[in-house]
């Protein structure tokens, strides 16, 4: 299916690519301002539990920081390819949570999570994200806060395949969830605190989790040398994912590209993945993705 209008829309027929992300940069530029003038609460943007009757279920937590820059709003204005072209490997009745993840030592709003959906309700769940753009500076942000949520908050009951867990970022982890932490922000109990490393084991029992890592800041990918931060930030990923759950990527443009191409991963469609990217990319594009992918895909294929 193409990008390009040569596929069926379905209820996204009126959605524009470029509109729709000019919209959300709108969305995007007023969100945290609106958030705090009206006085809302982060317990307002974390659901008590999420339920999805879903067979095939997908979550996208994606760091909001400022070192993201525009990639949120990549992946919004998207939208209706994600929707309909996820199904054509997940099935049907895909639905898809959307987390937003920032600091909980400096940001307001360091996770939010929305409920899952599909069709154009994921437009409307995504612009209930506030996108704070703040970040504490020390590359780390709360995805271990994220990943203990979806571990212990989650509910999805007719799955019929593993469901796919997928953070985009360019930052590490903190290396402990705090119970004060876990209390206040996720609304769950904790005895004592968990360590990153248990909480992402878990997380990994109950979803196949990857990583699409973004060069931290505004660091580029040098050929196949990586800067030091980004170094730093990746060997880190790799100790709680392995190698071949890590997709890096220099740019946002193909992150949702790189969505499906996990998914094709997840349910043996490699091979119609590349068909199709090949049919409705440049060549330059088809090959970023591709090498992003690599990892995954050749591991996938040794299997």
């Amino acid at each position: 299916m193409s990008e390009s209008g040569d596929y069926d829309p379905g209820p996204w027929r009126d959605r524009d690519f470029k509109k729709s992300k000019k919209d959300y940069d709108v969305h995007v530029g007023r969100s945290y301002d609106d958030a705090v003038s009206s006085g809302k609460k982060v317990s307002e943007l974390v659901e008590k539990r999420l339920t999805t009757d879903s067979e095939y279920p997908l979550v996208i937590a994606c760091d909001v920081t400022g070192s993201m820059g525009d990639w949120p709003a990549t992946i919004f204005s998207k939208l209706p390819y994600l929707d309909i072209e996820g199904k054509e490997y997940l099935g049907k009745t895909m639905e898809i949570s959307f987390a937003a993840i920032g600091d909980v030592y400096s940001d307001q709003y360091p996770l939010q999570v929305r409920p899952f959906t599909s069709g154009t309700n994921l437009e409307k769940r995504l612009k209930e994200l506030v996108i704070e753009g703040n970040g504490g500076g020390q590359i780390k942000e709360s995805y271990d806060l994220c990943a203990l949520y979806y571990t212990k908050n989650v509910e999805m009951p007719k799955v019929k395949h593993k469901p796919v867990f997928i953070f985009i970022g360019d930052e590490g982890l903190y290396d402990f969830v705090n119970k004060s932490t876990a209390r206040d922000v996720a609304g769950i109990s904790l005895t004592e605190k968990l360590s990153t490393k248990d909480v992402i084991e878990e997380l990994k029992k109950k979803y196949s989790v990857y990583l699409v890592s973004k060069p931290y800041g505004y660091e580029t990918l040098k050929g196949d040398k990586l800067g030091e931060d980004t170094k730093t930030v990746h060997s880190q990923w790799v100790k709680y994912l392995g190698e071949d759950h890590i997709a890096m990527l220099p740019e946002a443009g193909r992150v949702v590209d790189v969505i499906f191409g996990i998914l094709a991963s997840e349910t043996s469609k490699v091979d119609y993945f590349k068909e199709e990217l090949t049919g409705r990319q440049k060549p330059h594009q088809v090959e970023q993705v591709l090498e992003s992918l690599h990892p995954i895909h050749a591991e996938k294929k040794k299997k």
